[in-house]
C-alpha cells in the first residue's frame, strides 16, 4: 500500500515544500527512512513507532519505507512527524485517504502520541495558502498562530487520537481564524517601560536620534563612559513609528522561525536587538549548514543597536557592509542560495578611545596614535555607510540636578511621526529618505543654491565618497521634513555635513 502526505519545513526564512510518502508491504519487518535527512529528522522513526504503539495502535510486521522528497535539499528539523504517522495509518486504512486532497500536515509526536509545536508555523502557513492548500493541521500550541493567515481553514490537534477523528469525521470541527485587524487595532501602539524624559542633557544628541529615527538613518554615537549612549539607543524604539500589519506579519514570521516568539504571541512592536561585542560573525549575520537567521535579520524592521562597536571583531563588524546598504543578507551553500531580509536601523555606540576620556587630557592618557588606533577598529567602508554621527559629552551636575528637559518619547515620537508621513506621501513606495535611490533623490531631493554650493565645497574640502555625498542629501532631506520644509535650504546642509564630520 502506498500513499503521499503533503508536509513542510523551513528553509532559511521560507516553507519548503515536503512530500512524505509511505510504503508499507510485505517482507521482512523494517522501518526506513530516506530522503537526505539530518539526525532530528531519522529519530522520527521512533518517536513515531513509539507514539503509534502507545495511542493503542499495533504496527503489524511489514516493510515500512518512508521517503521525503524533494531528495535533492536536506531535510532538518521536528516537523515531519505527525505526516510519517498519518501516512502510515492511512496505508493501514486507519485513516480515510478521501479528506487529505489540499491538506498540509506539520507537527512534532511525543512518545505518548500527544502533538508538540513547531517553529516557524506562520510562514509555512502563509506560503500554503500561495501554493492552493485548503486545510492545514498542525499542533493546537501553534493553532493561533497560524490563524492569523486567511484564505486557508487551521485545525489544531493535541494527539494522534485527535487527528484520527478530525479526518475520519470529514473536518467536521469548526477551523480557527484570528482577525489579526481586530487585535492589531486594540494593542498598545508602543508599550515601552524606557522614556527620553529620563534622559538628562545632551539635547542636540536627542535631535540627532529624532532626524535618524525619522528617515531610518544609521546612527553612530561616540562620547565618553557614563555619557547616556546606551540609555538613549534602549530608548530608540519607543519613538519609532508603529509597524504597519504586514511589517508585524513579516517581523513575527521571522521570529516565530527562530524561535523566539514566547507562547506564540503575536508581534506588534518593532524588535531591538543588542548582541554582545564577542558575537561571532555567523551568529551577527546567519549562517550555518543549513542556514538560520542572525541578529540583523531579528532585527529586521526595527532596531541593531552595538554597544562599543570599537570592541567587536573587524571581521565581524565588516560583514554588515552589504545587509546595511542593500537590506538583506545572501547566503550561498551547495544546496542553494538563501535570501534573509535585513531592514535595519543600525545604532552604534563607541568609547573615543581604549580608557574613553579622550579628548578630555586631564582624565586621558591615550596617545594620539593609540586614539586612531582604537577608532581604526571601525573600518572607513563601514564609517562611510553610516548617515549620521554624533559626539557625546559627560553631563555636567547642573543638568542632573536640573532634570530632565523637554523632550519626552512621546514628544520625539509626534515629530517622528509627522516626517514619517510626509515621505510616505511623497516617496515611491512610501521610501524612507534613507532608502531613495540617485535617480529618486535628484527627484526629490530640491536644493536651494545656497545649500547646493555648501555641498560641493563640502566634498571638495573632506574628501567626500559618491556614498557620502548622497547620504548628506538623504539627511538633509529628513532634517527639512522634521521642519516642514518642502525646499533643503543651507541651514538643513549644515546640519547633515556635521553629522558626516564629526569622526
Amino acid at each position: 500500500m502506498f500513499c503521499k502526505i503533503r508536509s513542510a519545513s523551513t528553509l532559511g526564512v521560507e516553507m519548503l515544500e515536503v512530500n512524505v510518502e509511505v510504503d508499507i508491504s510485505d517482507g521482512l519487518p523494517n522501518f526506513d527512512m530516506v530522503g537526505l535527512l539530518n539526525s532530528e529528522v531519522r529519530e522520527s522513526r521512533e518517536r513515531v513507532r513509539t507514539a503509534i504503539k502507545n495511542q493503542g495502535i499495533s504496527l503489524p510486521p511489514k516493510r515500512i519505507t518512508i521517503n521525503l522528497s524533494p531528495v535533492d535539499i536536506r531535510k532538518s528539523g521536528n516537523y515531519f512527524d505527525l505526516s510519517i504517522a498519518v501516512g502510515i495509518l492511512k496505508c493501514l486504512d486507519i485513516i480515510s485517504g478521501t479528506n487529505l486532497e489540499n491538506t498540509l500536515i506539520v507537527g512534532e509526536l511525543s512518545l505518548n502520541g500527544d502533538v508538540k509545536r513547531i517553529e516557524g508555523i506562520l510562514a509555512i502557513v502563509a506560503r500554503a495558502k500561495e501554493l492552493g492548500f485548503k486545510k492545514c493541521i498542525l499542533p493546537k500550541e501553534n493553532e493561533a498562530e497560524g490563524a492569523i493567515v486567511e484564505g486557508i481553514n487551521i485545525y489544531g490537534v493535541t494527539d494522534l487520537r485527535n487527528v484520527i477523528e478530525l479526518i475520519n469525521e470529514g473536518f467536521k470541527t469548526p477551523s480557527l481564524h484570528t482577525d489579526i485587524s481586530e487585535i492589531y487595532a486594540s494593542a498598545k501602539a508602543v508599550s515601552s517601560i524606557n522614556d527620553f524624559s529620563e534622559v538628562y542633557g545632551n539635547e542636540a544628541v536627542k535631535r540627532a536620534v529624532i532626524i535618524a529615527a525619522c528617515g531610518r538613518h544609521h546612527l553612530l554615537m561616540i562620547g565618553p563612559p557614563g555619557a547616556g549612549k546606551s540609555m538613549i539607543a534602549a530608548r530608540i524604539p519607543s519613538i519609532l513609528p508603529r509597524p504597519d500589519i504586514e511589517e508585524c506579519i513579516e517581523i513575527t514570521k521571522i521570529h516565530s522561525i527562530a524561535g523566539k516568539l514566547k507562547d506564540s504571541s503575536f508581534m506588534f512592536e518593532r524588535p531591538f536587538r543588542s548582541p554582545h561585542h564577542t558575537i561571532t560573525e555567523q551568529a551577527l549575520v546567519g549562517g550555518g549548514q543549513i542556514p538560520r537567521p542572525g541578529e540583523v535579520t531579528l532585527a529586521h524592521n526595527g532596531v541593531l543597536f552595538l554597544d562599543e562597536l570599537a570592541e567587536f571583531k573587524s571581521n565581524t563588524i565588516d560583514s554588515l557592509r552589504e545587509p546595511i546598504e542593500n537590506g538583506e543578507i545572501v547566503i550561498s551553500r551547495t544546496a542553494g542560495k538563501y535570501v534573509f531580509p535585513a531592514n535595519i536601523m543600525l545604532v552604534g555606540a563607541t568609547n573615543p578611545c581604549r580608557c574613553g576620556y579622550y579628548p578630555d587630557r586631564s582624565r586621558c592618557s591615550c596617545s594620539e596614535h593609540q586614539v586612531k588606533s582604537y577608532m581604526g577598529r571601525i573600518s572607513g567602508p563601514i564609517f562611510d555607510r553610516i548617515d549620521i554621527c554624533v559626539n557625546m559629552r559627560a553631563i555636567a551636575l547642573e543638568e542632573i540636578k536640573a532634570g530632565s528637559g523637554e523632550m519626552s518619547s512621546e514628544f520625539m515620537r509626534d515629530i517622528v511621526e509627522r516626517g514619517r508621513n510626509i515621505q510616505r506621501d511623497r516617496n515611491p513606495n512610501g521610501k524612507y529618505n534613507s532608502k531613495l535611490t540617485a535617480k529618486e533623490i535628484n527627484k526629490i531631493c530640491q536644493m536651494d543654491e545656497g545649500a547646493i554650493s555648501l555641498l560641493n565645497k563640502a566634498y571638495a574640502r573632506f574628501g567626500l565618497s559618491i556614498r557620502s555625498y548622497y547620504k548628506i542629501i538623504k539627511v538633509a532631506r529628513t532634517i527639512a521634513d522634521v521642519e516642514g520644509e518642502m525646499i533643503i535650504n543651507i541651514k538643513h546642509m549644515s546640519e547633515a555635513i556635521n553629522y558626516r564630520t564629526v569622526r
